[in-house]
């Protein structure tokens, strides 16, 4: 299970990046809580959430990025829609958020299910909630409400981090590091503390496995002249378990690498499998040979060539959003089973999901309230 802090807004996009997802098929209203004031509207709409969000905001001027956007995602598909917003729900308690309102949107359009978190971080008083060490608390919370002891759970990924073979300290640290900890002198840290205490003088120095290193070889020639960096990268991480850890100084250009083998518990030095310019030559003479492919293509009169924009086509807007009515529930710790009639058509936020599409189609806004 893992959190992650999307990125910060001084205003509400996370409300329309989420019910553009809706409007997609791709994700599912699963909670509204907190939005008392909106149950007098015969109709809720997304612009309605962010304006209620924006009033509270309101109370204090002082926070330029106040949006709270936050993930949660599981392991493919171990949780489901439900167990997922009762994690995010438990999750907002121990985070100080249980009394803001906020949506939790279920995503469906990735390999790993997650919902989306959209709130305030300005209290109804005007106080900004605590972000103080935000990130680690996130996930210690996490961790409480999924019942996972750290000391524990460390204790195994330091024996896990000992059963791969590496031939040096700085490699073993990389492994520990992969994993989120750090280790400082004998201390085991992450979240913030100290979890385990590190005997080196017990761990194990071994040289990777030869025969290993021939097949990584064999697959490195094979397939990094088929992808560009990124892409051969994450072939090699998703399908066979061989993760890539790139080294560099300062935000320049790498200077070397280090091959984790999870799939055998091996540790390499890149360059001893294939050197860096080599690979980054592959990409390079990959990169060139695409760029030499491309066609522009071709336009007249009678050959003209148009690009469909998402959500185009002969259904009537209304229509598409019909079934989104029934997903739609204010949900709020006194007023469960209360259902309201939504309707978000014609209420996407057209600058913050559509960019200067909106101008080039001459379209105006239609949001009215």
């Amino acid at each position: 299970m893992v959190v992650k802090f999307l990125k910060a807004s001084g205003s509400f996009k996370g409300v329309f990046y989420n019910t553009d997802k809706i409007g997609q098929g791709k994700a599912e209203l699963m909670a509204a809580v907190n939005f008392e004031a909106l149950q007098c509207l015969g109709e809720i709409r997304p612009m309605d959430y962010a304006n209620y969000l924006d009033a509270i905001t309101a109370r204090n001027k002082g926070v330029s990025q106040p949006q709270l956007h936050v993930a949660i995602s599981t392991t493919g598909r171990s949780h489901d829609k439900n167990q997922l917003t009762t994690i995010a729900v438990a999750w907002l308690e121990k985070m100080g958020y249980g009394k803001q309102p906020y949506l939790i949107v279920f995503h469906k359009d990735t390999e790993n299910n997650h919902v989306h978190i959209v709130s305030t971080r300005i209290d109804h008083e005007g106080r900004k909630i605590s972000s103080d060490f935000e990130r680690v608390r996130a996930v210690r919370a996490l961790n409480q409400v999924m019942g996972v002891d750290e000391d524990q759970t460390a204790q195994k990924d330091l024996e896990q981090a000992k059963s791969y073979r590496f031939s040096n300290l700085a490699q073993f640290k990389l492994i520990l590091e992969n994993m989120g900890y750090t280790l400082k002198d004998n201390d085991l840290i992450k979240f913030g503390k100290k979890l385990a205490e590190v005997d080196l003088a017990k761990v194990g120095f071994r040289d990777p496995d030869d025969n290993r290193a021939a097949q990584l070889k064999a697959i490195f020639k094979k397939y990094a002249p088929r992808y560009d960096t990124a892409g051969f990268r994450d072939y090699i991480k998703t399908k066979m378990g061989i993760e890539l850890i790139f080294h560099s100084k300062d935000g320049k250009p790498a200077y070397g690498y280090t091959i984790i083998d999870h799939a055998q518990k091996n540790v390499y030095k890149g360059g001893a499998i294939m050197p860096l310019k080599e690979l980054f030559a592959m990409q390079r003479t990959l990169l060139s040979a695409q760029q030499h492919q491309q066609i522009s293509p071709k336009t007249s009169k009678g050959n003209q060539h148009t690009q469909q924009q998402p959500g185009n086509g002969n259904q009537k807007p209304n229509e598409s959003f019909q079934y989104l009515a029934g997903q739609f529930q204010l949900i709020n710790p006194k007023k469960t089973d209360e259902q309201i009639n939504i309707n978000i058509s014609g209420d996407i936020d057209d600058e913050a999901i559509h960019g200067p599409r909106r101008h080039r189609k001459k379209k105006a806004r239609t949001n009215h309230r």
